[in-house]
């Protein structure tokens, strides 16, 4: 909707991409044990089928399958409906882009502590990121506001000054 996120104000975001640069730059060659493969880092797809593109923070090819990586600025080890979406997505693009499969994902979520969780990536995971992903790009052509309800994840949101459902947490 052509909406500046401002970004670079929100230290949390900044302190994400941090964490991302430095995995990006350090320790480049280590692959999991329990995985073993090829691991790439950093990488930029585009779907054209889909009408997306996306940033894969870590991919490990096994020569079978892709398994996809993905590094969170968190201590909240959650796998929530958002995240799920976000991993079906990556894995679409990655086997649209590689003609490979992805069956499964490794989040790692690192702030003051770490913890990984593996998440299996099936055609209902899929099929739900999809159905999101039409929803989202109805919104964005009509420009209508999705209806949601305030929770906590609008404290954070770059748009809740602009948004119905948002603003009923900023203090007037």
């Amino acid at each position: 909707m052509g909406l500046r996120q401002y970004e670079e104000k929100r230290g949390t975001v900044l302190a994400g991409k941090d964490l991302h640069r430095r995995h990006e730059t350090e320790n480049k060659s280590y692959v999991p044990t329990d995985i073993g493969g090829k691991k790439i880092i950093g990488l930029y797809l585009y779907s054209q089928k889909l009408g997306l593109s996306g940033r894969i923070d870590e991919v490990i090819d096994n020569g079978v399958e892709l398994v996809l990586i993905e590094w969170k600025y968190s201590d909240h080890a959650t796998i929530s409906d958002t995240l799920r979406v976000q991993l079906g997505l990556l894995s679409l693009l990655l086997e649209e882009n590689f003609k490979k499969p992805v069956t499964h994902a490794r989040v790692i979520f690192a702030k003051n502590t770490r913890k990984s969780m593996d998440v299996q990536l099936d055609t209902s995971t899929k099929d739900f990121a999809l159905k999101i992903l039409h929803q989202v790009k109805e919104t964005v052509m009509s420009g209508t506001e999705p209806q949601e309800l305030p929770d906590g994840r609008c404290l954070d949101c770059c748009f809740r000054k602009i948004c119905s459902v948002g603003s009923i947490y900023v203090a007037e």
